[in-house]
């Protein structure tokens, strides 16, 4: 978790030093140093990004350098666009928007390579006409639904060039535009998140949210110190990198080429039974499950602290979800009997419950969260 909170503070200095670019960093914190699946990590991403801007914009709307038309014309469609976008993001797979969310950085890595154009403030650009400013807003806006970025890298560029909007004035509205997408897409992502059995950390949202509002006024006070053009060059190809990184570990599975598909059929087969397909569970089908089933094995994934803040199931073994996960398990854990996880929210244990059926376990069962587990009446220690 420790990796985690230093991810978050990274998101608020690059934001600060940059004046964006750091909401691009969340989703894979969450993905990849939370362990977070990936629908709860790009709903989380919404939820503290669109805190974060919130927070930016109010001194912007202060000072009234907000331009109110951009946000009717530019920021309503894109706000439609992010509800709409994360609505379909109900029927993509995760891996698939990881994919597009790697390409996205390297597409915003050549933005700040490129840099942008300066307008000086006392000039006024012509404002291009509504409906091109409307579609770019939709646009934008689904893909924030999509992949969980503010898309300030966007925004900020088509409110000059569209908006006609100098600099300092597109900055102020970008933030209160991001922030007001940002909480559409999240309303509709809990509802996406519901149906399969999955929910976002509150506590986790508050602690980035927190976290990051902090460090985007540290990497502001420090901007003035730090040469802006080759800290956005070096940020750049560390965007570049990551994408990279991203594409080659989640593109075979969005592309369907992962281990198991390239598998021959009869290897398939004799590696582990049809059981082996995680199974997602209700919390009142987990206490049925549980009370029908007393050899299965109960699994908290969470880490320590987690543990030790709210407490865990009676009986369940802890074994956090982190590198080496499927090993330590395969040492803990018995894969001719019934494995049933849990964690905060869902998402990890549903992680863990894929890596220990691809891994030959005979039964596995993703039970959710801790809480609404206990909710239901499953004794806690």
């Amino acid at each position: 978790m420790i990796y985690a909170l230093l991810g978050a503070v990274a998101i608020g200095l690059v934001l600060g030093l940059l004046g964006s670019g750091g909401s691009i960093l969340t989703v894979p914190v969450l993905v990849y140093l939370a362990g977070h699946g990936e629908k709860v990590a790009i709903a989380e991403s919404l939820a503290i990004v669109g805190a974060i801007a919130a927070v930016g914009a109010f001194p912007y709307a202060r000072q009234k350098l907000v331009d109110w038309h951009s946000v009717l014309y530019f920021g309503v469609p894109g706000i439609v666009g992010t509800y709409g976008g994360a609505a379909l993001a109900k029927w993509i797979p995760g891996a698939v928007q990881l994919a597009l969310f790697a390409v996205v950085m390297i597409l915003a890595a050549g933005l700040m390579f490129r840099g942008r154009k300066e307008v000086p403030e006392g000039e006024v650009r012509e404002r291009q006409p509504l409906w091109l400013i409307g579609i770019e807003g939709l646009l934008v806006g689904v893909l924030t639904g999509l992949v969980g970025v503010g898309g300030g890298f966007l925004i900020v560029p088509a409110l000059v060039l569209l908006g006609g909007l100098s600099m300092r004035l597109a900055v102020g509205t970008s933030l209160l535009i991001i922030a007001a997408k940002s909480a559409a897409g999240f309303f509709k992502y809990v509802d996406v998140l519901a149906e399969t059995g999955q929910q976002v950390d509150w506590q986790l949202i508050g602690i980035f949210a927190v976290i990051g509002i902090a460090g985007s006024f540290v990497g502001n006070a420090l901007s003035q110190r730090v040469p802006q053009a080759q800290l956005k060059k070096g940020f750049a190809v560390f965007l570049v990198v990551m994408g990279v990184f991203i594409l080659g570990k989640e593109g075979p599975a969005a592309l369907g080429m992962d281990a198991q598909a390239a598998t021959p059929a009869t290897a398939v087969e004799t590696a582990a039974p049809a059981t082996a397909v995680p199974a997602t569970l209700s919390a009142d089908e987990a206490v049925a499950y549980l009370a029908a089933t007393p050899d299965a094995q109960l699994v908290d994934v969470r880490t320590a602290p987690e543990i030790a803040a709210t407490g865990t199931l009676e009986g369940a073994l802890a074994l956090a979800y982190a590198p080496g996960f499927t090993g330590r398990a395969a040492d803990a854990l018995d894969p001719a009997r019934p494995v049933v996880l849990f964690c905060g929210s869902g998402a990890r244990s549903a992680r863990a419950a894929s890596d220990l059926a691809g891994a030959g376990f005979a039964e596995v069962a993703n039970a959710g969260a801790f809480r609404t587990l206990a909710a239901a009446g499953l004794p806690t220690d």
